[in-house]
């Protein structure tokens, strides 16, 4: 048999099937009517609070980079006492607060880095220590400049006068210079870096913590979609093995059969998600798009392909289905990314399809 016209009648059976035509019809109007609804709502990132009680100006200065920083997952405030602090956690208005007393800058020359920061915590809250490590994080990025500023001046290397630097070939150089160098190498990669990263893409707009954390969960929809309509084919080449459709044919059409019914569903269930994206104006370029959908396409093909050959029974497929939606929901970052709060989870999701299609965004 031709394997183009097995192709083509694969597709015609499928435009036959009024409830698959329907759900790929169906999919990129929910995408739609999902991101109009996330962008419609107010900052949906978690609220941290913040309470200076000290004059202190490292503190106020690591206050100022927390409230200003385009945080995907926490926004940051500052409250005007340690009494409004620590009552909005107890209305879990905030999910932490942090509160500063002492001099941090002082404390730290003094080899003091306990008990630095109080914090006060919601007790239903899961994120204390995604928040501390942002949190010092950003407070050694700050030490760790007034660490090299002060090393350097005081070893009497820099600022060099003019004459000086005339004779080492250098420029002459102050802490302001010293401040600009270590902030551009903080972010070209030439140093070590503590960066805590959440669900944010690379084009997400950090202007709205709404549009950065919608950005994957639609994305994750769409890697959900395509396994259950890569179920469905797995499905179909199932039961025309059984109904004995390959039965008569011989040699390469035997083996080529089967993936080409799965890629008769995928295609276009490929398609919908795409539309669904394009939509939803979540996507990245266009070539982007296209490659990590054939891409995946391909990965859920082995897979299925796999999974059909160790399973043959039809009854059996439909009981493990279930099970393979919800550890992909669990392993991989379709909703959220449970790895940030428990590591061992990155050791198991490369078994799912659905993490590859992800880890293109």
């Amino acid at each position: 048999m031709n394997l183009w016209t097995f192709f083509l009648l694969q597709l015609k059976r499928i435009g036959k099937h009024t409830a698959f035509l329907l759900l790929l019809l169906l999919f990129p109007i929910c995408l739609f009517f999902l991101s109009a609804t996330f962008h419609k709502e107010e900052d949906s990132r978690i609220p941290v609070g913040l309470c200076l009680a000290t004059d202190d100006s490292f503190a106020e200065a690591l206050c100022t980079k927390l409230i200003d920083k385009n945080d995907s997952l926490f926004t940051f405030s500052l409250v005007n006492s340690e009494e409004e602090l620590l009552r909005g956690v107890q209305q879990k208005r905030y999910e932490c607060g942090y509160l500063f007393q002492k001099e941090l800058g002082k404390e730290l020359d003094k080899n003091r880095g306990k008990n630095l920061i109080t914090v006060y915590v919601s007790e239903t809250t899961t994120c204390t220590g995604v928040l501390n490590e942002l949190v010092y994080a950003e407070l050694f990025e700050e030490y760790s400049l007034s660490l090299l500023q002060e090393t350097l001046t005081d070893a009497n290397h820099l600022p060099f006068t003019d004459k000086e630097a005339a004779s080492f070939s250098l420029p002459a150089v102050d802490k302001d210079a010293i401040e600009t160098a270590y902030r551009s190498h903080l972010t070209d990669g030439s140093t070590f870096r503590i960066e805590v990263s959440f669900l944010s893409g690379p084009d997400a707009s950090p202007k709205s913590g709404t549009s950065v954390a919608t950005l994957p969960i639609l994305r994750g929809l769409s890697a959900a979609f395509l396994l259950l309509c890569g179920f469905l084919a797995l499905l179909a080449t199932v039961n025309d093995k059984a109904n004995g459709l390959y039965d008569r044919l011989y040699g390469t059409a035997r083996f080529l059969c089967p993936p080409l019914t799965m890629i008769a569903y995928l295609l276009p269930s490929g398609l919908s998600c795409l539309v669904g994206i394009a939509l939803s104006r979540t996507g990245a370029a266009p070539g982007t798009e296209l490659f990590a959908m054939l891409c995946y396409i391909g990965v859920l093909l082995l897979f299925y392909t796999v999974l059909g050959t160790l399973i043959r029974n039809h009854t059996v497929l439909c009981a493990v289905f279930p099970m393979l939606v919800l550890c992909t929901l669990v392993f991989t970052p379709v909703i959220t990314d449970l790895s940030v709060f428990f590591p061992w989870i990155k050791a198991v999701r490369y078994v799912f399809p659905s993490y590859y299609y992800l880890l293109f965004f």
